[in-house]
């Protein structure tokens, strides 16, 4: 029986019958969790586990012809707001000391969330009802010499990976620097990648594609960025459930690890080689710099194993828990706001239109970092004199409640869903065709960072696909839908580049 007689077979269930799962886990983080919760808190955290995990079922159960794109994103907020809630000791460090923030602000910051994330779901919802069937889709033909194309663009910017660091030229060419380097060149990895997972690629380019994946892991990691690591694990599984209609179990624990094992020594690695800023990381030969950080880590956690009280893993833990955590920073929020400081009213997304002006024809452009600056000072979590050196986001979903309190999660929120839902529906379908659905997977890394802030969130989809259209311009022709040419495209290209 073919693969998708086999998907569609599968009987649905209703969604509120997968709550097992979600029952298990939250179960599980209140009894080794530490904070005592009230029973609004813990059925916000059941919500916040349960919505995704059934999200999940769903999409499992169904055909798979998609990326389950909210599933994801609602499990980074499940993330960033439930297993704190549990876990974390729900101190938020300001200016003045650090203040422990009070019960109801933790409640209304659990029960905000949810209501964002609903709110994202109806977006996304929508946007899924609209109809985008056009005859023809922008896609890669069979021509080989196209295919070629692709892999020139993966070694030349392989090789501006190892020569230009991102800040090279200045801030008005970094994120051109940064879009080259790393969006455009993982959508040409992942288009030969996923040549490579249908059994049509030949050994160069299985050669190239893992001779990128160890230089971009080796040049990220030496120059003290563990996002690297996590942004090729992401792709990876994306490109592997597009082809195989299935989340790569065995890849997932291993990258987890990895990722929990590096943690600890990313601090002692900056503070060593970054000194004067992100520039000075490139001091030192690559292995010396990744024998560092490898035993900073060993030591954190040798200590943290060997501590018999149990202190200094609880310690590697909270610190890993900190960085992923946004429930501190919007629960300080709702204590300010709006007794002490008053709702913005969109003042912050004024930012928002000017991203898309380069700063290169406007070199006194305000900075997309601002609405960051104003929100650090306003709710002291920096000093000013550190203002220039510290950049600390609180997320879309708070900063629309700094605007518009609690209708702002359901509105700002709803608009952001149908983003995504559009998103998704154009980027992140089989439908797409290999070139779109290939943009999809290098754009997802990017939707997951939920502490984004609006202006960097929205601007950095659009910067991005707009510059992949006109890099990869060259190999983009016009496919009529159901002509099958990606797949031919990409058995034909492997045959006949060899």
């Amino acid at each position: 029986m073919p693969l998708r007689d086999n998907l569609n077979s599968v009987p649905t269930r209703p969604v509120l019958l997968y709550a097992g799962v979600p029952l298990l886990v939250t179960a599980f983080l209140w009894v080794t969790g530490s904070n005592e919760l009230s029973i609004p808190e813990i059925m916000a955290a059941l919500v916040l586990c349960w919505v995704p995990w059934a999200s999940y079922q769903q999409w499992y159960r169904g055909s798979r012809q998609e990326l389950p794109l909210f599933s994801l994103v609602a499990a980074m907020y499940w993330v960033a707001y439930a297993m704190p809630v549990f876990w974390s000791s729900h101190i938020i460090g300001l200016v003045t000391g650090n203040h422990r923030l009070s019960t109801p602000a933790i409640t209304q910051s659990m029960c905000l969330v949810v209501s964002g994330v609903l709110a994202l779901w109806a977006g996304m919802k929508v946007a899924s009802t609209w109809h985008w069937a056009p005859s023809t889709r922008l896609d890669i033909p069979q021509n080989p010499w196209r295919w070629n194309y692709l892999r020139v663009v993966l070694i030349a910017t392989a090789l501006m990976r190892i020569a230009i660091p991102i800040d090279a030229w200045g801030e008005g060419t970094r994120q051109i620097i940064v879009n080259i380097e790393v969006f455009v060149a993982n959508i040409a990895l992942i288009v030969l990648f996923r040549s490579w997972l249908r059994g049509t690629a030949k050994i160069g380019d299985k050669v190239l594609v893992t001779g990128y994946f160890l230089l971009a892991g080796v040049v990220g990691l030496s120059s003290g960025w563990l996002g690297t690591l996590v942004v090729l694990g992401i792709i990876s599984v994306a490109a592997y459930v597009f082809e195989k209609r299935t989340f790569p179990a065995t890849a997932l624990l291993v990258v987890l690890p990895v990722v929990m094992f590096l943690q600890p020594g990313k601090a002692k690695f900056r503070e060593m080689y970054w000194k004067g800023g992100p520039s000075e990381s490139y001091s030192g030969s690559y292995a010396e710099r990744i024998t560092f950080w490898m035993n900073a880590s060993s030591r954190a956690w040798g200590r943290a194993l060997t501590d018999t009280t149990g202190a200094g893993f609880r310690a590697l833990g909270g610190a890993t828990l900190t960085r992923l955590s946004l429930l501190e920073e919007t629960a300080n929020v709702i204590e300010m706001t709006p007794s002490q400081i008053p709702y913005q009213y969109g003042r912050l997304y004024s930012y928002l239109p000017l991203t898309f002006v380069p700063r290169l024809l406007w070199p006194e452009k305000p900075s997309v970092s601002d609405a960051n600056k104003w929100y650090q000072l306003a709710y002291h979590l920096t000093a000013p004199a550190n203002i220039e050196n510290v950049g600390i986001s609180v997320g879309t979903l708070t900063e629309s409640y700094i605007s518009f309190g609690w209708f702002g999660p359901v509105t700002v929120m709803f608009c952001l869903g149908l983003l995504l839902g559009v998103l998704r529906e154009l980027f992140m379908r089989n439908a797409s065709g290999l070139l779109l659905s290939s943009i999809g997977v290098a754009l997802l890394p990017g939707l997951l960072v939920v502490e984004s802030q609006m202006a960097v969130y929205v601007s950095g989809i659009v910067q991005q696909v707009l510059f992949a259209f006109l890099m990869l311009a060259p190999v983009i022709t016009l496919v009529r839908r159901g002509s099958g040419a990606s797949g031919n495209a990409l058995s034909r290209a492997g045959v006949m580049s060899h």
